[in-house]
């Protein structure tokens, strides 16, 4: 894998992670009715693993 390719599935996995750990300050508005119930808890772990593999490839 080139340098340049392993950077930006660095910044892709760390962006995604960063967006699904703060997806769950969702869970407090209990305005936002979507009609099915948000699996925060899948969100959160994956958020934290890709944080991991994108500061991982870094």
């Amino acid at each position: 894998m080139d340098k340049s390719d392993k950077r930006n599935i660095s910044l892709v996995c760390f962006a995604v992670g960063v967006i699904l750990i703060l997806l769950q300050d969702l869970k407090g508005i209990s305005t936002i009715h979507v009609g099915f119930v948000w699996p925060f808890a899948e969100m959160f772990y994956t958020g934290l693993i890709l944080i991991v593999i994108g500061y991982y490839l870094k």
